[in-house]
């Protein structure tokens, strides 16, 4: 731990700047997206979510390490199967039944339903995180990724 004055340590200064990283990349999204900030940060804690269930090996806690504060915006993410509404009801059911890739991905678009994204949004949503997040993590951090989860791949490319 090192002081650097006004009470300020390397390691409270390194998660202050954590958090803002993640705080520009919400609030980047909200503006773009007319969403408020507080559906943003759930909408992207539900992707978090979603890739870690998804992704194989370490490449998911790679991602996480290279995107400061991503860790902090998925442990306080809804659960996927937390969705909302009629339509989010009704995906997250279908996303039981299904089982596999298509049910989490089911399941992920009723908890983004039920944290307040329209349907409509949710695929620019996940485009413009994982486009921001390729400023911050690299871009063949976020490849190597979506590589691994095709249905989200293909989705994002259809958004692109």
């Amino acid at each position: 731990m090192i002081g650097l004055g006004w009470g300020l340590t390397s390691e409270s200064l390194l998660a202050l700047t954590s958090h803002f990283v993640m705080e520009e990349i919400i609030k980047n999204i909200s503006l773009k997206l007319n969403l408020p900030e507080s559906v943003v940060r759930q909408g992207v804690g539900i992707i978090l979510s979603f890739v870690k269930q998804k992704a194989v090996g370490t490449q998911f806690e790679h991602f996480i390490a290279l995107l400061p504060g991503a860790s902090g915006v998925l442990a306080s993410a809804p659960s996927a199967s937390a969705g909302g509404g009629l339509l989010g009801g009704i995906l997250g059911k279908a996303g039981g039944l299904l089982g596999g890739n298509l049910g989490a991905a089911a399941e992920a678009m009723g908890a983004l339903q039920g944290a307040g994204i329209p349907i409509d949004k949710a695929a620019p949503l996940a485009s413009e995180f994982f486009n921001q997040a390729k400023a911050v993590a690299g871009p063949e951090s976020v490849a190597a990724l979506l590589e691994q989860i095709p249905a989200l791949k293909s989705l994002l490319t259809k958004t692109a």
